[in-house]
């Protein structure tokens, strides 16, 4: 299967992103804001190599090795439904940039946040053999029960400046079930080019 242009352009940016944050939390300590390409549903469907509905089991930060005293912390995801590539009940690793270790902590803004036992609609892509939230914070639609009981996207602010029109800020508050019907029409039309 071959990706469209628009999904390589957002995956090598994405990578770019990563990078140049990863950057600046090393250089710096902290960096005060981060830039990347605004996602919107489409774009995060088209690119991703992991896309579900999960539980966050547990959060593990740690020195990416004992020479690169970069901070990553790895989250364990229960799947509960595979929408691409992940079974249901499968665990799905996803590294995310910073974290604390001991009394060192590092954040690199727009970076995904997850909490142990919340739940979350995440879309993956998978860079060297270790997955990461696709997107940065953009990748990880967190969800909640409203008063009623009905799942829904919680609205989480965006930590970072998002450049150009697309951005996946506009599925907050809507139903999960409306999202997810959304993303598995556009995983259909992913797997019939």
């Amino acid at each position: 299967m071959t990706s469209s242009p628009v999904s390589r352009r957002a995956a090598r940016a994405v990578g770019t992103l990563l990078l140049a944050a990863s950057l600046s939390v090393t250089v710096t300590g902290s960096a005060p804001a981060s830039s990347m390409l605004g996602m919107d549903l489409e774009m995060l469907s088209a690119s991703a190599d992991r896309i579900l509905v999960g539980k966050v089991e547990k959060t593990e930060s740690r020195f990416l090795s004992q020479t690169r005293k970069y901070i990553v912390t790895d989250v364990t995801v229960v799947s509960e439904r595979q929408l691409l590539g992940a079974s249901a009940s499968s665990r799905v690793v996803i590294r995310q940039l910073g974290g604390t270790v001991g009394k060192l902590g590092q954040r690199v803004f727009g970076e995904a946040s997850y909490r142990v036992g919340e739940r979350v609609l995440v879309f993956a892509v998978k860079r060297q053999g270790v997955f990461y939230t696709l997107g940065m914070q953009q990748g990880v639609l967190h969800i909640h029960a409203d008063e009623r009981g009905v799942a829904r996207i919680r609205s989480v602010p965006l930590k970072a400046e998002l450049l150009g029109p697309a951005s996946v800020v506009s599925e907050q508050g809507r139903k999960l079930e409306d999202v997810i019907s959304r993303v598995r029409s556009l995983v259909a039309r992913r797997a019939r080019r």
